[in-house]
């Protein structure tokens, strides 16, 4: 499936125009749009494709898996992608009407749409080292977004940032570099054979290299200990686009996450390093909504609640390692679910954060008061998102905690349940505290600054995806269910991306047929050793 490439390439094409349209304010505007939609509906029309035809993939590079750049879309991939492609479209369009035309004229757009680039690869890439490229494009990216004005404030926290990112940078390519010489492989799906055959000193060895993986993908998830860069470098970014950042960058790490240390590493004691990313998620809750407590700003209290919100989805990972079946599907589809739900809620909070700042001029609670009269509107969206965010019904956000939540019952995981459950309390306590400081209290002005509506169009879009994902939230599980057993089970996952039946491209670029039968038998035997039983 060659239009697999269209995630990659469509960002990039779109980010080279734009930048030779640089100075032609509605051009640049018109053509991402465009670029947007047009992409937001293939990867729907994909996610649909999955769900009825399964993992979809395709190796490109004139090379055969494992030594071609793979791409593979599960539902896993598909799902990350909507949701890439529909925040990054509404957030597109919030842009529009907040972005000036300093920052437009530093190429504003174009790194928007090389964000999307790595997000996209990120999510869609079958090997570690093209994992690596996609942060590292991504980063480039969001370099570029937060400079953009290069205020003093923006110059020190980006700084920081970078250097921040430069390490995690190093660990990551001295961890697969160390990967490749253990196992001789990138291939997510190759790895995942080799590493479950793994045995003694060669396994130890590859559970040390998981643990480097680890605290980079923490780091990019700004899960506990390394979460620090966080609250102060999101809030620097233009007004709209936080909410992309917000939403999208931090659950790349998770993701990883998931990918990595569910897929991946099935090499003898692997469930050492999935217990420790359980232990990290009690810390991340915790410390991330005792840091947002304390906040007076909205952006830092959101800021501090990305950080608690990620622990939820870290406990998740962690739960899947159980050795009982139950647990694993929950905790996985849970975090699926989870995941979902933050990226729409999160965005929209950070949105009607704007508007509150459009309306009233200033972000800092003690200065405002009088959003509930002066609008109703964000007022009602905010006070929707917020229940969501701490998890009350009937929303999107109950569902989700209260699968991993099952899934921590289940395994007689209590100190976990515990941290989830007082943490939800916090967050709901921190969330008053806006409410009562932003939307109620005395007016700061008497009359709404203008050219604020059209922002709620977008940010009531994703208000309105939590509530339907609370209501009818049926399709929503069964979705993640599908997606946590190709996970749990990645037997499809492995024959569509080393392709036993099918037609590749070879070297001189002519296609030919792959013999199937030792593949299959090998990917046989590996299930065999690795759980016992045939696959199915």
């Amino acid at each position: 499936m060659r239009i697999l490439i269209l995630p990659l390439l469509i960002p990039f094409l779109t980010a080279i125009l734009l930048a030779l349209c640089n100075g032609w304010r509605r051009t640049e505007k018109v053509v991402s749009l465009l670029s947007c939609l047009g992409l937001t509906g293939f990867v729907f029309w994909l996610l649909f494709y999955v769900d009825n035809h399964g993992i979809q993939s395709t190796v490109i590079g004139g090379w055969t898996a494992p030594y071609g750049i793979a791409l593979v879309a599960d539902r896993l991939t598909a799902i990350m992608l909507c949701l890439s492609m529909g925040v990054g479209t509404l957030v597109l369009f919030y842009t529009f009407f907040t972005v000036t035309e300093t920052q437009q004229k530093y190429f504003f757009y174009p790194f928007f749409q090389i964000i999307l680039l790595g997000v996209n690869w990120s999510f869609i890439t079958g090997d570690l080292f093209n994992l690596f490229v996609g942060y590292e494009v991504m980063l480039i990216g969001s370099y570029g977004m937060m400079m953009v004005g290069a205020s003093r404030a923006q110059v020190r926290q980006t700084m920081k940032y970078i250097a921040i990112n430069a390490i995690g940078s190093t660990f990551f390519v001295a961890g697969i570099g160390l990967l490749y010489a253990t196992v001789g492989t990138l291939n997510m799906a190759d790895l995942s054979q080799r590493t479950a055959l793994i045995t003694g000193d060669r396994a130890a060895l590859v559970t040390a290299v998981s643990m480097m993986l680890m605290v980079v993908f923490a780091m990019k998830s700004a899960a506990f200990p390394v979460f620090f860069w966080l609250p102060d470098s999101y809030p620097i970014v233009p007004a709209g686009v936080i909410g992309f950042f917000a939403g999208l960058l931090t659950k790349v790490g998770v993701y990883s996450l998931l990918r990595v240390f569910l897929v991946v590493f099935r090499q003898d004691g692997h469930q050492f390093a999935t217990h420790t990313l359980l232990v990290l998620s009690g810390f991340t809750m915790v410390l991330g909504v005792m840091g947002a407590m304390c906040q007076w700003e909205i952006r830092k209290i959101l800021s501090w609640h990305i950080i608690s919100q990620v622990g939820y989805m870290v406990m998740g990972v962690g739960l899947a390692s159980s050795s009982n079946p139950v647990v694993s599907r929950l905790a996985i589809a849970g975090t699926i679910f989870y995941i979902v739900h933050h990226i729409v809620v999160k965005s929209s909070l950070f949105l009607i954060g704007g508007i509150a700042e459009q309306v009233v001029g200033t972000q800092e609670l003690k200065k405002m008061g009088g959003l509930l009269d002066l609008s109703p509107v964000s007022a009602g969206m905010f006070l929707i998102a917020a229940f969501s965010l701490a998890g009350m019904p009937p929303f999107s956000g109950f569902l989700s905690k209260f699968v991993l939540i099952r899934a921590a019952v289940e395994g007689h995981n209590w100190v976990i349940l515990a941290a989830a459950l007082v943490t939800s309390f916090l967050t709901l306590y921190s969330m008053s505290k806006i409410w009562a400081y932003s939307f109620w209290g005395h007016k700061v002005r008497e009359t709404p600054a203008h050219g604020y509506r059209w922002l709620m169009a977008p940010t009531a879009v994703l208000v309105l995806f939590t509530v339907g994902m609370g209501l009818f939230g049926q399709p929503f599980l069964r979705l993640a269910g599908d997606a946590a057993d190709e996970i749990l089970n990645p037997t499809a996952y492995i024959n569509s991306v080393m392709q036993p039946v099918g037609e590749t491209v070879s070297a001189t670029g002519h296609a030919r047929l792959i013999d199937a039968k030792p593949q299959a038998l090998m990917v046989t035997q590996v299930l065999v050793s690795a759980t016992g039983e045939a696959p199915r």
